[in-house]
């Protein structure tokens, strides 16, 4: 693999304010130009004294869930540490990355970083009555807390952020778009693909040609594909280390 095949190449990095800085100094990191437009808000969604009384039942729970680390953000500056935790379950290593900034372990961490392996590897430790605390965000997807309703344990749902479109970058994503700036744009979450799709418009198929697109993992591919966008890059480990490894190995090919 050439390791410098990002080497100039613009990039544009659609995460929100707070996680866009990380990704692209990673990105100058190998040479890459990462152009910032978020894509997506992310704002709490939970009232303090709301979560601090679930907070305040902690001990009541077997287990403690978090499928991103936003929840892991969002829920941990309401609990005074240290003190007594449920096992933690994460879905990957971003979301386990979050909780070590509190000085916290998980328990469990899927090999695969989705909500479905992570809810394959709860069923055999879950037994009949245990109460599970699955804290997310309002787009979370049902597959987990379904799974472990179904398997018998008593599930509450605390939302503690939502997600919303961020259109202030509109007129400067279709500018680079329109003058063919962008070498690739990445994709970290279905929701940056709706927002993208809806910015876009009927435009979006012309704009997008001969940009490579890139997305985080297979749920993110899947939401674009479903929604026209063809997907050229995605990685088999679900991280931004991850898509930059694939994007260089994109790049890399002839003619690229």
């Amino acid at each position: 693999m050439i390791h410098n095949a990002l080497a100039g190449k613009t990039v544009l990095v659609t995460r929100g304010k707070e996680q866009a800085a990380s990704f692209s100094a990673k990105l100058r990191a190998v040479g890459a130009v990462p152009v910032e437009i978020p894509l997506i808000a992310i704002r709490p969604a939970a009232a303090p004294e709301a979560v601090a009384a679930f907070v305040e039942r902690l001990g009541e729970y077997r287990w403690l869930i978090f499928t991103s680390a936003n929840a892991v953000r969002f829920f941990f500056p309401h609990v005074s540490l240290p003190r007594p935790l449920p096992e933690i379950a994460v879905v990957g290593r971003k979301t386990a990355a979050a909780l070590a900034e509190h000085g916290l372990s998980p328990a469990l961490v899927p090999d695969d970083y989705t909500a479905r392996r992570l809810a394959d590897l709860l069923m055999p430790r879950v037994k009949q009555g245990d109460r599970v605390l699955f804290v997310k965000g309002n787009l979370a997807r049902p597959t987990l807390p379904e799974a472990l309703r179904n398997a018998g344990a008593a599930v509450d749902e605390l939302t503690v952020y939502e997600t919303d479109l961020d259109e202030s970058g509109r007129e400067r994503l279709l500018s680079l778009l329109r003058r063919r700036e962008l070498d690739a744009v990445t994709l970290m979450s279905p929701s940056a693909v709706d927002s993208l799709v809806r910015l876009l418009d009927k435009e979006a198929d012309a704009l997008l040609s001969g940009v490579a697109v890139a997305c985080i993992g297979p749920v993110t591919k899947e939401a674009a594909e479903r929604a026209g966008i063809p997907v050229h890059i995605c990685p088999t480990d679900y991280t931004t280390d991850g898509i930059i490894k694939a994007m260089e190995q994109y790049f890399s090919m002839e003619g690229r």
